[in-house]
């Protein structure tokens, strides 16, 4: 973050068009200088005749004045603090216009979204998935968090974003699953690179890799030619079941609740429907070996292993 050594009273002196040539200058090359004049320009659009803005500036400058800070001050909570004043002494809030989009799948279903470039995204659900239109030309970037499959179209590198490793390709179809320190992801078409905190791999169609905190990555094969999820069903290989709770609740809505006699590092391979409760519960718990009760309305499941 950038900082700057002027006095306290330099965002003041903006408002007030006070600011040395050189100042000013300066103040226009930080990256938030243009939000802050769109506030100080509609600001001066708004009828106020009933509110002595000179006066209630002046009290806000004297506070200023009195409440010295540290000689170096972060520009962007400085220039909040402006912006917020504006806002205070004319009565009103005003949203920025930004063009990132962020997509959130939490209504039930998996939402398709068209990118900028004709390139697909498709989020599952209780995942989030967020790029900026206006710098897409020169950043194909997606940041995720949860579940999305990518229809990539060719040209510069795009590239999703995790907070557990980045997924890097020029044009291709793979799903990317980034739950907790999780990261799973396998290439259906084309090829991809994987970059975590202590790896990198290659994948190329019908490769898959699975990586869990402080653990070496997994690689895999699938003969499918699409994402498992995409036809209704979750596919699990030799991953802990915590995860697998996870999944069980992203799909059905309901709240787990596992006992402290459950291990639930134990390692799950198998799969269950999205479509039947039921079904998908006794074919996990069966599997693992674990009892579980459900709630009357089936919000809550406690897992127990007695």
């Amino acid at each position: 973050m950038l900082e700057n050594k002027q006095d306290d009273t330099f965002l003041s002196r903006w408002i007030n068009n006070e600011l040395s040539a050189q100042e000013l200058e300066a103040f226009k090359k930080h990256p938030e200088y243009l939000h802050y004049q769109k506030i100080k320009h509609a600001s001066g659009l708004l009828d106020t005749s009933d509110y002595n803005h000179e006066e209630a500036l002046g009290r806000i400058k004297a506070k200023i004045a009195v409440k010295k800070k540290k000689p170096v001050i972060q520009l962007w909570p400085f220039y909040a603090s402006v912006a917020a004043s504006i806002a205070i002494i004319l009565g009103v809030f005003f949203f920025f216009d930004s063009s990132v989009k962020t997509i959130t799948a939490d209504g039930g279903e998996a939402i398709l979204v068209a990118l900028p470039d004709g390139s697909e995204m498709l989020v599952n659900k209780k995942s989030t998935a967020s790029f900026d239109e206006k710098t897409w030309d020169d950043d194909r970037s997606i940041t995720l968090d949860g579940e999305a499959y990518f229809k990539v179209q060719k040209g510069s590198t795009f590239t999703v974003k995790t907070s557990n490793g980045d997924v890097t390709v020029l044009g291709t179809q793979f799903n990317v699953n980034a739950v907790q320190k999780m990261i799973e992801v396998v290439c259906y078409e084309g090829k991809v690179k994987v970059e975590t905190e202590d790896d990198e791999m290659i994948l190329k169609p019908t490769m898959g890799m699975l990586k869990l905190a402080d653990t070496p990555i997994t690689q895999f094969t699938t003969n499918e030619l699409k994402p498992e999820w995409l036809s209704n069903k979750s596919v699990f290989r030799s991953i802990p079941i915590k995860y697998v709770f996870i999944e069980l609740e992203k799909q059905y809505k309901i709240n787990i609740i596992a006992e402290k006699n459950v291990n639930q590092k134990e390692m799950y391979t198998g799969s269950f429907p999205h479509d039947n409760l039921t079904i998908a519960l006794q074919t996990v718990f069966s599997t693992l070996g674990l009892k579980y009760t459900l709630s009357a309305d089936n919000k809550t499941l406690v897992v127990d292993n007695k």
